[in-house]
């Protein structure tokens, strides 16, 4: 049954019917709408109030976390730093120091960084820009120091490799097997020359042993004479760069030619008694950067601190040259 609507009407003292016009009902209609949509946007405001404010805490515990997890990352940075300082630090004072080489040069260090603060301009206007610009430009200084260390490391391998090789060119053994250090004759220095009776220096060592007895190498090289060479007699030369350079005089027989690589120990000839000679013996010297040095200076590797001393002892000796 539908809803009639009466009104008492104070004239006649009844409840009369009332017809409802179209209007009527459209303003009625309207007014229902309008409160439903004031209810609607008070609840929404109220609702988007409550989610904004929630979210702009998340957002605010998420930046303060991001600028947490900022400054950790830009602390780490700084020990990098700091390593990185420390091993350039080892290898200018330690490593090269080691091989006698010259620190890496710091303008080399230094290149490329710096460089124009206009290209950090693109990060002024984010959040926490300076600190992003400060990690941004950290990160920059860690790729040259990365770069310009591996190229200092190159250089120390290499000049690792050269000391090696320099290491086993420079003389350092006996030229005959002498392990009782009973074939030293006579040694460097002014001693009585055995043909002319006078004193006369005696620019290296003399070693006795029977004629055919081998000779050695004494240190890696390149045969630069065979042949004979005056009172030396037959004799063999050999460069080990570097500057130094060893004769092995008076030989009876080669067993290298000029031009061969040698090794230290290699089998090079025989002892002889050729040239000025009064018995068989070897005469070796050792030259460096073309001045004849003493050669007793240069058995290292093939003595013990002990023979050292006792060989020392034997080549001061004044006697007579061979």
């Amino acid at each position: 049954m539908k809803n009639t609507n009466y009104k008492y009407n104070p004239n006649t003292l009844n409840y009369e019917r009332i017809n409802l016009t179209l209007w009527d009902k459209f303003k009625r209609l309207s007014y229902y709408l309008i409160a439903s949509v004031v209810v609607s946007v008070l609840i929404l405001s109220f609702s988007f109030y409550n989610i904004k404010s929630f979210i702009q805490k998340e957002a605010a515990k998420e930046n303060q976390s991001l600028r947490q997890e900022i400054s950790v990352f830009n602390k780490d940075l700084n020990l990098i730093l700091e390593v990185l300082n420390d091993i350039q630090n080892k290898d200018d004072n330690i490593y090269r120091a080691i091989f006698e080489a010259d620190p890496y040069p710091d303008h080399k260090r230094k290149l490329g960084t710096g460089g124009n603060p206009i290209k950090f301009k693109k990060y002024e206007n984010i959040e926490y820009g300076e600190l992003v610009v400060e990690i941004v430009q950290k990160l920059e200084l860690i790729e040259k120091k990365l770069s310009s260390q591996s190229k200092s490391f190159d250089e120390v391998f290499e000049i690792t490799k050269e000391k090696q090789k320099m290491l086993k060119a420079i003389p350092s053994i006996q030229p005959i097997n002498n392990r009782d250090l009973t074939r030293i004759a006579s040694g460097f220095g002014m001693r009585m020359h055995p043909i002319y009776k006078i004193l006369k220096m005696h620019k290296g060592m003399d070693f006795t042993a029977p004629v055919g007895t081998e000779i050695y190498a004494t240190g890696d090289g390149v045969i630069e004479k065979v042949g004979w060479t005056g009172g030396y007699g037959k004799t063999i030369l050999i460069n080990h760069g570097y500057g130094y350079k060893t004769r092995y005089a008076h030989c009876s027989k080669f067993k290298c030619r000029k031009g061969q690589k040698v090794k230290r120990g290699d089998h090079i000839g025989y002892v002889g008694n050729t040239g000025q000679s009064t018995g068989p013996h070897l005469h070796y010297e050792v030259f460096k950067n073309k001045r004849q040095i003493n050669p007793v200076n240069f058995f290292f590797n093939d003595l013990s601190p002990e023979e050292y001393d006792k060989v020392i002892e034997i080549s001061s000796r004044p006697t007579q040259s061979l």
